[in-house]
């Protein structure tokens, strides 16, 4: 049996690497046995986790493949790591060519100084955010006693993991914050809304920082939320069906725009697909890209539950996401809503989409300064 991609997907594959990273952070170490398991009880109903997609034009989730788990599993000692460099090295890890695109590291689970937790790496084609969150957090869910013996994982060191990246993949250094909902009322009271708040939030600082003072105007007060509509896929749980809402800043309107397709026009979103299809992938990619860069602020949100439940037996701290590095755009922010705010990701470039040193964490910092 095969599972055909959506045409979304297909865009998300052809114009690829497009991949989605997560950290689970640890609140000090945890068992890596319990969260083996966890990975399993994530993977053993998710069809699109035991297969790899196949072909160009019309490409499909070939057939089902066991799962060799030091093949998509390791363990990372690494007692200097910080969330942001842990979050860079993920997100820059190539998924294989020969086996189900996704990966894990087990990091630090004995605790200690430096960041430890659980990273989780897969093409944005298995699914989007919203449905790989409800996945999981309805099925990693491991009791104390359920374990997997880790013996046969490999244990890496923070080189040997920096060897195993993807040379196509360059994201910027990310800036990671907690942003309360209290502190976003307070920052931008006119929100209409959480999420609003943040978006608005992120667009004072496009005028704050002096690394996007030559920005267009217009460009500054363009941005594009992600819309994603966890719906039921005739391919299985997991899928992709995201939406762009694009945002005018300046005067607060909206319009709604489906990812890579017309809504107001059918026939036209179809014509488009179809050409996708068919266009060389480098070409598409650069056109996706181009695309992607528009925007002032792009923002992504993806709603988890008012608690944190102990996901694959871990204690956690906070859950960081990071969307894939489509286009360039100035700032580009991730967050997982959780409790009583944000977890965020901030990606933050200057205006002609260079990575510039503290830059991200620069943004993340002020964010943070704003809400108090």
């Amino acid at each position: 049996m095969t599972l055909r991609l959506t045409p979304a997907e297909t865009i998300l594959y052809r114009t690829g690497p497009n991949n989605i990273s997560i950290l689970f952070e640890a609140r000090d170490g945890f068992d890596p046995a319990r969260a083996l398991f966890g990975l399993n009880q994530m993977i053993e109903e998710a069809e699109r986790f035991h297969r790899r997609p196949t072909g160009r034009i019309f490409p499909c989730f070939g057939g089902r493949q066991p799962i060799h788990w030091p093949d998509h599993v390791c363990v990372l000692n690494a007692p200097d790591l910080s969330a942001p460099h842990m979050m860079s090295q993920i997100r820059q890890l190539a998924l294989p060519s020969d086996r189900p695109l996704w990966r894990a590291v087990l990091v630090n689970p004995d605790g200690g100084a430096g960041w430890s937790g659980l990273a989780l790496h897969f093409d944005h084609a298995i699914a989007d955010g919203t449905r790989i969150s409800r996945h999981i957090t309805t099925r990693a869910l491991p009791k104390p006693d359920q374990r997997m013996p880790v013996d046969e994982l490999p244990h890496v060191s923070l080189p040997q993991l920096k060897a195993q990246g993807d040379p196509r993949l360059i994201p910027a250094l990310p800036g990671l914050a907690r942003l309360s909902f209290e502190g976003l009322a307070r920052a931008v009271p006119q929100a209409n809304g959480h999420s609003d708040a943040l978006l608005r939030l992120g667009h004072r600082m496009l005028s704050q920082d002096p690394a996007f003072a030559d920005l267009d105007p217009k460009r500054r007060d363009h941005a594009e939320v992600a819309r994603i509509e966890a719906l039921r896929s005739k391919s299985g749980v997991l899928g992709n069906r995201a939406r762009m809402e694009t945002v005018d800043l300046s005067t607060s309107s909206t319009a709604g725009t489906a990812l890579f397709e017309s809504v107001q026009t059918p026939a036209v979103g179809h014509f488009r697909m179809a050409v996708a299809r068919i266009i060389p992938a480098p070409l598409l990619r650069r056109i996706i890209q181009r695309e992607f860069s528009a925007p002032g602020v792009v923002l992504t949100v993806v709603p988890v539950g008012r608690k944190l439940r102990p996901l694959f037996g871990i204690d956690l701290a906070a859950i960081h996401p990071a969307a894939p590095a489509m286009g360039r755009p100035p700032i580009g922010i991730t967050a997982v809503r959780t409790g009583d705010g944000f977890d965020v990701s901030v990606s933050a470039r200057n205006p002609t989409g260079e990575a510039i040193e503290g830059l991200s964490e620069r943004v993340a910092a002020a964010m943070v300064e704003a809400t108090q």
